[in-house]
């Protein structure tokens, strides 16, 4: 397909994001239109299993993310540890986290860039985690015509990245993982990127059990 209409899909967790990613990713299809940039947060000094723990429960192509690599359809690019991802110009950018970076907001930082790389094209879905990460950036993929996916709180086994996200932004759908992964395949296959938000006027406190 033309790199031009491929939707790049950033995903981010944090504690207790095992189980939402074992769901969202066992519900997407191999032969999807999008590539997938799985940003979590991670010990700086222990080697991440998360791409080998990924790949157990999905069809889709799955791998650490290596410097200025181009996503692909079908792929899921996983963050490694002690390192910030960034895309410009539709290539993954690693830097090294700084020392005395103490609060971890790597996923507010590849949502932000992914935002302003991508406009209509980034998704952004947030599952399970503690703090506020991702709510800053999910606001930026809203603010730049992109679509926004969260965890419903209820399902989640920490839910203040959700709830976050959920009071800051305008979320597309909020939905458990694996009804995420079925309504962002049907999102992707239907290309409906400018489609009208039906729910963005709807009160935050109003968005829970929103159906598939």
């Amino acid at each position: 397909m033309s790199q031009q209409n491929l939707h790049i899909v950033g995903v981010g967790a944090s504690a207790g994001g095992h189980d939402a990613l074992k769901e969202f990713f066992s519900a997407i299809p191999s032969d999807i239109q999008a590539a997938f940039v799985v940003v979590t947060h991670l010990f700086r000094d222990h080697r991440s299993a998360l791409s080998d723990i990924i790949s157990r429960f999905t069809k889709l192509k799955v791998s650490r993310i290596a410097n200025a690599v181009k996503p692909q359809p079908g792929h899921v690019y996983v963050m490694p540890e002690d390192v910030t991802v960034t895309i410009k110009n539709s290539r993954l950018m690693l830097t090294p986290r700084l020392s005395d970076n103490r609060v971890n907001n790597s996923i507010d930082i590849f949502f932000e860039s992914l935002a302003i790389d991508q406009g209509k094209k980034a998704i952004g879905v947030i599952l399970s985690g503690m703090g506020s990460d991702g709510a800053d950036g999910a606001l930026k993929i809203f603010q730049e015509g992109g679509d926004v996916l969260v965890q419903d709180p209820e399902s989640t086994k920490f839910s203040s990245m959700p709830m976050a996200t959920i009071f800051k932004d305008h979320p597309d759908f909020i939905l458990p993982p694996k009804q995420l992964g079925i309504k962002l395949t049907l999102m992707i296959s239907s290309k409906t990127g400018d489609r009208q938000r039906q729910s963005s006027n709807v009160h935050p406190e109003n968005r829970f059990n929103v159906n598939p």
